[in-house]
């Protein structure tokens, strides 16, 4: 057994000694026994003045320490007991102490071991180690209890590393017995490469000050918070290295977590970001916030903030995506798990609708809230400086007013602010001197090899260039002027559709705005046209209710429905069933290759039959290249689109 030889004594006598917790024994009258340094140091007496002295110099709540007396008696022990010490000066402190009784050979009570501990401040070991103070042989059975029942967990390991001792708390801390820990490192619950840099800086520095994370033996992870320091001899060679461990879990998690939204913290995000390497990072801010905390006061925008987390999590719930409440008004998803870039465009896309869609109901008030988002993703498995990138991504979508931002390492906000600036100048000028221009993409039937309908497609035209919608649509989508633009090419688009089919696309945010499908559903009502409306699929259209009566609304005048770019991520084949749709326009990227790349291949295969068991004709979009036309034709795709069949042009001959 260890500690039965008197150098032994002198170590158990050190750590109890330097507890930063109070540590004193009474016999059954309360006489005081022993104290150790934390006695001495907070409530001011010295040894002389207080051994051999009642207790209740110290302990002035009678009814609590009597009742504490009967529950020893009883029981062997008092836990957790809350109550005041009085100081030499006379000023009070709160304490909590445990009381373990130490019995004799026949079962009587010897003496009592009290553990109290300072919660008004409590000071763990920040002094240097004093020399060793021999103890006299016969307080061996004193120091051991002491060091058993102390309530901070405390084992002590050789010079290799190796446990040789551990109290009762520390047992119940990790869950290993003695006989378990004898000749293993501390790598049996930490991991090497931390038990390693805890030696390390041990060596270096004297001692270990710090938090480790520590695995019971069932399975669980607990935060610790550690003091590691070595027994040394006269030559300062080692000769034990004592750990003083307290779980910090319970604490911690209250750290971490937003006490308003019951959410991890930006504290916690910075830690889990420390563990991650090809990971995605949301930021999520309302708009106008000050604007709402002023007119409906800081109560309800409390409640706005709470509402809000529990529709994140609600929304996320299906991807197992952490959320994070950081400063103010602002939010964090960490996505650690792969999405194809449009599916995650979809799931941004789809996040925005679900949040500024839904009202928020509070008290006799429907909130609406807008939402930013920054975002950023780790590149080569580095996640340094992921928050500011999201931070600077979502600055910038607040400044160029756009829902969302995908931070670029080349990004810079006064060049792309001028540039956006320039754009809608041009834009605006252009819709002002009618400079906007509709071109047209024939759309060639594979099997009668002919070209049978065409895409209306947006230009602008500039001097004498014709400028492709890559430079303004953007702009145009988040200056309002979206709209004249989806008004311009169906207002061209028209003159053509009587007498021939004509495609026109259309974004979730025309459907969405009353101006445009009213002006769509009264030309369409006046008119007999021939039109198929295209609708992106990256734009997530199952989401939105709106999309299905738009449909419903347009089919009652004989138009067609389109999905386009469909295959150009997360396909939603489930969608598809609830939507009347007519065509699936195959995405370029699937086509461009399709001559050559199986994988491409495999996908439209799959998209084709889908189509063809529900009627559904397809489009090949970017059919470049004649052998991309030949693999087309070959793969029983109805239709094809793209230079190799036709440029689009300013009218229809």
């Amino acid at each position: 057994m260890f500690l039965n030889e008197e150098a032994n004594i002198d170590i158990l006598c050190e750590v109890i000694d330097k507890s930063p917790d109070i540590i004193f024994t009474i016999d059954l009258d309360g006489n005081v026994l022993y104290v150790n340094d934390a006695f001495v140091n907070l409530l001011g007496y010295n040894r002389d003045e207080i051994i051999g002295k009642s207790i209740k110099i110290v302990s002035v709540e009678d009814e609590i320490y009597n009742a504490c007396m009967v529950s020893v008696k009883e029981t062997g022990k008092c836990l957790d007991q809350e109550t005041v010490f009085r100081k030499k000066d006379g000023s009070l402190i709160h304490v909590v102490k445990n009381v373990n009784a130490v019995y004799d050979e026949n079962g009587n009570i010897k003496y009592l071991i009290i553990n109290a501990r300072d919660l008004t401040h409590i000071d763990y070991l920040n002094k240097s180690l004093e020399n060793l103070t021999k103890l006299y042989e016969e307080r061996y059975n004193l120091i051991y209890q002491v060091f058993l029942n102390i309530k901070d967990a405390v084992a002590i390991l050789d010079p290799e590393g190796r446990y040789i001792e551990q109290n009762k708390s520390h047992q119940e801390l990790i869950g290993y017995s003695i006989e378990e820990l004898k000749g293993k490192t501390p790598a049996i619950h930490l991991s090497e490469e931390e038990f390693e840099k805890i030696l390390k800086t041990i060596e270096e520095k004297g001692s270990f000050f710090g938090e480790v994370k520590s695995k019971a033996i069932d399975g669980k992870v607990k935060d610790i918070e550690l003091f590691a320091f070595p027994i040394r001899d006269e030559d300062g060679k080692v000769l034990y290295y004592v750990g003083i461990k307290r779980d910090i879990t319970k604490e911690k998690e209250i750290h971490i977590t937003d006490k308003l939204t019951g959410l991890y913290n930006r504290l916690k995000l910075i830690e889990d970001l420390k563990d991650k390497k090809n990971v995605k990072l949301i930021l999520i801010n309302i708009d106008s916030f000050k604007e709402i905390n002023d007119v409906y006061g800081y109560e309800i925008g409390d409640k706005i903030l709470k509402t809000l987390a529990e529709r994140l999590k609600s929304f996320v719930s299906n991807h197992n995506l952490q959320i994070y409440k950081l400063s103010g008004d602002e939010f964090a998803i960490l996505v650690d798990r792969y999405f194809p870039q449009n599916a995650f465009e979809m799931f941004i896309n789809g996040l925005i609708y679900y949040i500024e869609s839904n009202p928020i109901e509070i008290d006799d008030y429907s909130i609406k809230i807008d939402i930013t988002l920054g975002i950023a993703d780790s590149t080569e498995g580095n996640c340094k400086n992921l928050l500011e990138k999201a931070d600077m991504a979502l600055k910038y979508a607040k400044q160029q007013k756009k829902p969302y931002l995908f931070y670029r390492e080349d990004l810079n906000i006064q060049k792309k602010y001028q540039e956006n600036r320039y754009w809608l100048d041009v834009l605006k000028d252009a819709i002002k001197q009618d400079n906007l221009i509709v071109y047209y993409q024939g759309i060639f039937n594979n099997k009668t090899n002919k070209i049978e309908k065409y895409e209306s497609l947006i230009r602008l035209k500039l001097e004498d260039k014709i400028i492709s919608p890559f430079f303004f649509l953007e702009v145009a989508k988040k200056s309002k002027l979206y709209p004249e633009i989806t008004k311009k090419v169906f207002s061209e688009a028209v003159k053509y559709a009587k007498d021939h089919e004509i495609s026109i696309n259309l974004s979730v945010m025309d459907i969405l705005n009353e101006y445009i499908v009213s002006y769509i559903l009264n030309t369409l009502k006046n008119n007999n046209l021939k039109i198929t409306f295209e609708i992106l699929e990256s734009e997530g259209i199952e989401n939105y209710t709106e999309v299905s009566q738009f449909i419903k609304n347009v089919k009652e005048y004989g138009c067609k429905i389109a999905i386009d770019d469909f295959g150009s991520g997360y396909s939603n084949f489930a969608h598809i069933l609830n939507l009347d749709v007519d065509y699936l326009k195959i995405d370029a990227s699937l086509i461009k290759n399709l001559d050559t790349d199986k994988n491409s291949q495999i996908v439209v295969e799959t998209i084709v039959g889908f189509a063809k068991k529900l009627g559904i004709k397809t489009v090949a979009e970017f059919v470049h290249s004649k052998e991309v036309f030949d693999k087309v034709v070959e793969m029983g795709i109805d239709y094809s689109q793209g230079y190799y069949i036709s440029e689009p042009k300013p009218n229809i001959s």
